[in-house]
């Protein structure tokens, strides 16, 4: 048990100390685009989208308040109320520097409009706070599950 843990320990260490040195010139960038393959409208487009950063975004008043906008905003497809499908739809998308939602896509949907359903709810999304490292706002993304529960 000792062993296993100093093992994660020390993976997470590593990877701390590693991802630690990295500067904002080491980092390299590929270009971001607003989900339809034009450019985003953020002052600088060329940035890498990162998953983990010092500062991550937040949605304008927090996790519970991104609840509540999925609540009140999720509508349940007729057609998958009537063959009573339930389950959790997986939403990937970009936080853009601006704070804006781009480049959402289902990476595990559910049938009769469920997955176009989450698709929907997500594009309404107001700006976010938006992430930072190294001082300077960046994109980065997200994975989203939304779960569709019939009461």
């Amino acid at each position: 048990m000792f062993s296993k843990f100093l093992t994660i320990f020390l993976l997470l260490v590593s990877v701390f100390r590693t991802y630690g040195q990295l500067t904002p010139e080491q980092m390299s960038y590929g270009n971001i685009t607003d989900g339809d393959g034009a450019p985003s409208d953020s002052t600088d487009q060329r940035k890498e989208v990162l998953t983990m950063v010092e500062k991550m975004p937040i949605f304008p008043g927090g996790e519970q308040a991104m609840l509540r906008f999925l609540s009140d905003s999720l509508r349940y497809p007729e057609e998958a109320r009537n063959k009573n499908i339930q389950g959790k739809v997986y939403v990937r998308f970009i936080v853009t520097p601006a704070g804006d939602v781009s480049n959402v896509e289902v990476i595990r949907g559910l049938p009769e409009g469920l997955s176009e359903e989450a698709i929907r709810v997500v594009k309404l999304m107001p700006k976010w706070i938006p992430g930072s490292q190294f001082g300077k706002n960046v994109p980065v993304q997200f994975t989203l599950p939304i779960s569709f529960v019939l009461k």
